[in-house]
């Protein structure tokens, strides 16, 4: 591995000689300028403008960087004509057309008449930077806001709703947020019945004639203008329409290619509400055979008869059919009703509404294929998945998952000990995965008890795994039982009422052993146990797809095991054994609390650059029949999504430094930062510059790992820590990564010594190759 790291630097070496010796002035005639750099200044700073947002309206800019300062397309350029991209030359007819630009959106912003003025500086021959120096003029503000409503009916709901306008008085004038607030009323009306209202009718009149920068706004809702019946005459002027549902007719199997010459049946569905509630009717067009029960469509339908339009019901509608993995694409639209006498109030105007759906294959096999890299345990792996998305025609999704999975393990065990597979692994796990999703709460409690717009699914799984470890073998049984339900538009719940795990552990006479030298805590970690608990999550993700903005993604994570269990075992009467604690079918059950927290923040500084934060605190306390925390719930510092600097399972706990047997470490409390700053360098190739924070220590101290306690007044001094730099194939279903990292604090070092930049052959990067970001 060093010898790959010196080649590596060699060539990196050779690799940024070569480019910089090439001028990337050479294309640039004696009458130009390369562009070097585009620069907004502003003079009078307003936390309301930031020169980001000013930056994206400057029309030309420099050659792509690397890393802010190498530009290194245009060094490939001038190896190769084909290669890179040319030099952006200075135009200075770009630099009038960036001045328009950035006054044009100043103005509306409403910072009328300031200054903006491009200046041309010449930092070296044939380079020059521009700098937009911008003096902000006082923002005009809004005095008053009056409205001007021809329709009664609209007026009263715009006034109802006067709390969620978007424009104040005493706020600085914005053109954009009166766009915005055009689309909130429009929205607000379409949610209340009129379906065909759209934001063409919102209009503003503004008089800025009062001086001082204030300015008076009108806010103006249309009615609709008809053509005359005669030329010359004035328009017709109406209200607009509020809209009712009339009849919702969907088709569960709609083909667009054979749907002219189908013949459908029709049954029409009874959706029984609430106690003293009419029950909704829905046309079910399907074409013989029925392939799915009726009853599951109609509970993703919010749209109900003979109620007033509103979008909403639209769409959550249409996010609920999408959810269901049977529908490949959702179809939604309305046609006016003709008045006749089957419509139940002629006086109405009325909507019928057809719901398109195209199904999606039944069955589905796939094979996926990944590379692995544990802390730099190379592996590989694989899964032969099969799904059926209609198990029970209640658009059930079942799915079986075969895996095999081998790596090459740092083990405790010496070479000539140790069983390879395809010559290279030494470690194997494989084992089958079964996983039913129910569109619904599959629970003893009525369904119409529950709000339409919870949308909850049940899952159920199961699985048996085998992990050969060489030293041990390691056979896990699952079955759970659990809910999933959104709560806000970013966030969700998971919870787990049901989480039972069997683990049976077949040591090696050998690494028994090495075990009988170690403490209890150690020797319990390869013992057989039962995992009786449940578990909830709550995660919120504010990321919106196709949307550049900051954002963040919080989880936090508690676990309960053991109550319920010793509960019913205490009340009867049920003994402790020989060595102080209860069994179920032989197996000594588990008993903790266990609670974690991972935060999480994306600052977006442009389409290709992001900086991205990460905070993990985790804590997990055994209690009543447990001494120690099962292994399969500890905490573990390293590896390729933690500190990348230390092999996965190897960092700490605490100060502890590895004297005997290189046993894996599993902490009781966990403490991690990482910061990454991600860059585009070419198409789908990435960079990174990480730095990562942490360790893992015990809640109480051990004979196997001195040090590893935690101590409030010493836990800081034991934070290892790593910089790092990382390449990444992105190719956005599919991420692969290699990760540089240098330690630059060791906490196994003695203390006063653990920094190790510049101590004796301090400089040995660890590679870590791993699949997907870190965070």
């Amino acid at each position: 591995m060093k010898i790959i790291h010196v080649y590596i630097r060699l060539l990196s070496l050779i690799l940024i000689a070569g480019l910089y010796s090439c001028s990337i002035t050479r294309d640039v005639e004696d009458n130009q300028y390369l562009l070097a750099n585009t620069k907004v200044h502003i003079t009078n700073p307003n936390k309301q403008i930031e020169p980001d947002d000013l930056s994206n309206y400057i029309q030309q800019k420099p050659n792509k960087k690397l890393f802010g300062f190498i530009q290194y397309k245009l060094m490939l350029h001038t190896i190769k004509d084909k290669w890179g991209e040319p030099p952006e030359i200075l135009d200075k007819a770009l630099v009038k057309k960036s001045e328009n630009q950035l006054q044009k959106y100043l103005n509306n912003r409403g910072y009328y008449n300031s200054d903006v003025k491009g200046e041309i500086v010449q930092i070296k021959p044939k380079k020059a930077k521009v700098v937009y120096n911008i003096t902000l003029s006082d923002p005009y503000k809004i005095n008053k806001i009056e409205y001007d409503i021809a329709d009664d009916s609209i007026k009263s709901i715009i006034v109802e709703s006067i709390d969620k306008s978007l424009i104040r008085p005493n706020e600085v004038f914005n053109i954009y947020t009166l766009d915005d607030e055009r689309s909130r009323i429009t929205e607000e009306l379409n949610e209340n019945g009129y379906y065909s209202f759209t934001k063409d009718y919102v209009s503003f009149e503004v008089d800025t004639t009062l001086g001082n920068r204030t300015a008076d706004l009108k806010v103006l809702i249309k009615n609709i203008l008809l053509r005359p019946d005669k030329p010359g005459d004035k328009p017709i002027e109406v209200k607009h329409k509020i809209y009712y549902v009339n009849n919702v007719n969907i088709y569960p199997d709609f083909n667009s290619i054979s749907s002219d010459t189908l013949i459908y049946d029709t049954l029409e569905i009874e959706k029984k509400r609430k106690k003293y509630s009419k029950s909704l009717y829905y046309n079910f067009l399907f074409h013989p055979p029925l392939k799915i029960k009726p009853g599951f469509v109609v509970n993703s339908v919010f749209l109900e008869n003979y109620k007033k339009y509103d979008l909403l019901d639209a769409k959550q509608t249409f996010r609920k059919l999408n959810e269901l993995q049977i529908y490949k694409y959702v179809n939604i639209n309305f046609n006016e009703v003709k008045p006749d006498s089957t419509i139940l109030n002629p006086g109405r105007n009325y909507l019928d509404c057809n719901i398109r759906l195209t199904r999606s294959p039944l069955h589905s096999y796939s094979i996926e294929g990944q590379g692995t890299n544990s802390g730099g345990d190379l592996g590989m792996g694989g899964y032969l998945s099969y799904k059926n998305k209609n198990l029970f025609r209640g658009g059930e999704v079942f799915t079986v998952r075969l895996k095999l999975a081998l790596e090459a393990r740092q083990l405790g065990i010496s070479p000539e000990e140790q069983t390879n597979y395809l010559y290279l692994f030494n470690t194997i796990e494989y084992g089958i995965a079964a996983i039913l999703t129910i569109p619904k709460f599959l629970a003893p409690i009525r369904q119409d008890r529950f709000s339409p717009y919870f949308r909850p699914t049940t899952t159920i799984n199961a699985g048996y795994t085998f992990q050969d470890q060489q030293e041990y073998l390691r056979i896990i049984s699952n079955i759970s039982y659990g809910y999933q339900w959104p709560g806000t538009q970013f966030s969700k719940h998971i919870l787990f009422p049901v989480d039972i795990n069997i683990i049976k552990v077949n040591t090696t006479p050998e690494f028994d052993s090495i075990l009988s030298n170690e403490s209890e805590r150690v020797r319990n970690q390869y013992t057989n146990h039962l995992i009786f608990g449940m578990r909830y999550s709550y995660i919120i993700n504010t990321q919106e797809l196709g949307i550049l903005k900051n954002f963040y993604y919080f989880r936090g994570n508690v676990e309960l095991a053991g109550n319920l269990l010793n509960g019913i075992m205490s009340l009867a009467n049920v003994p402790e054994n020989e060595e102080g604690y209860r069994t179920l079918f032989g197996l000594r059950y588990s008993q903790y609390f266990k609670f974690d927290l991972d935060f999480r923040y994306y600052i977006t500084l442009s389409k290709n650059h992001t900086l991205a934060f990460r905070s993990f605190f985790g804590i997990a306390i055994p209690y009543g029949n447990s001494d120690d925390i099962p292994y399969e719930i500890g905490f573990y510092g390293g590896g390729s999504n933690g500190l990348r600097a230390w092999p996965l399972r190897y960092l700490g706990p605490g100060s502890y430094t590895a004297q005997g047997p290189n046993l894996e470490r599993i902490g009781d409390i966990m403490i991690e930062e990482n910061f990454e700053y991600r860059f585009a360098i070419y198409k789908q190739l990435r960079g990174a510059l990480f730095c990562d924070v942490g360790n893992i220590w015990l809640l109480e101290e051990d004979p196997t790992f001195p040090g590893g306690k935690f101590e409030f007044g010493s836990f800081i001094g034991q934070l290892a820590t790593d910089v790092g730099v990382g390449v990444r194939l992105d190719f956005s279903y599919f991420v692969f990564r290699f990760d540089f990292a240098q330690r630059v604090t060791d906490p196994a070092l003695p203390a006063g010594h653990r920094f190790v930049i510049g101590s004796y052959n301090w400089f040995n990067p660890y590679m870590n190759l791993g699949i997907g970001y870190p965070f």
